[in-house]
């Protein structure tokens, strides 16, 4: 397993095979799910993890496992990933955290360093994030990382809500 980044609160490593219990367990709970269509199976979580695993081969990034650095415990995924966007290939930005740590700050940590990350190492131009509407959590952990409201639009036929940053111009 290789470790991406790593802060004194968290790890983000690439996914593993054996992780899929506990994502699975993730994905299958109801809450953790309400904003999506449905809780997704343990196939389903395989194929996610799958697609997500191709994204280091073929980029070199995806979405990573956070895991906690006290107890090595997970707290959920954040990471970076290609997107289409309105005809348009975007860097999304994506955040889920286990709900016995919400608000706590995991996903806003999570986040800026993963952004940081992005601007720095990977020297990403632009990050957008995909917020559903009634998700006022990520649009808070949004704003923290210091994106704002670009517009409202449908991404894959789901309304949604487009937040974006820019590459701080250095120098």
């Amino acid at each position: 397993m290789k470790t991406v980044l790593r802060t004194a609160r968290v790890a983000l490593r690439e996914f593993t095979a054996p992780d899929v219990d506990v994502v699975a367990a993730m994905m299958a709970d109801g809450d953790q799910m309400r904003l999506y269509p449905r809780p997704r199976t343990k196939e389903e979580t395989k194929a996610w993890m799958k697609r997500t695993m191709d994204l280091y081969q073929n980029h070199g990034f995806g979405l990573w496992f956070i895991e906690s650095v006290e107890s090595s415990e997970f707290l959920g995924y954040c990471g970076i990933r290609p997107r289409m966007v309105e005809g348009a290939e975007e860097v999304e930005m994506a955040w889920h955290t286990m709900k016995h740590v919400w608000n706590k700050g995991v996903a806003t940590h999570a986040a800026t360093a993963c952004r940081d990350f992005a601007f720095t190492r990977l020297d990403v131009p632009r990050l957008v994030a995909i917020i559903d509407p009634d998700n006022p959590a990520s649009m808070r952990v949004a704003n923290k990382i210091g994106m704002q409201l670009e517009k409202e639009t449908v991404v894959d036929g789901w309304h949604c809500l487009l937040y974006s940053v820019e590459r701080p111009v250095l120098g």
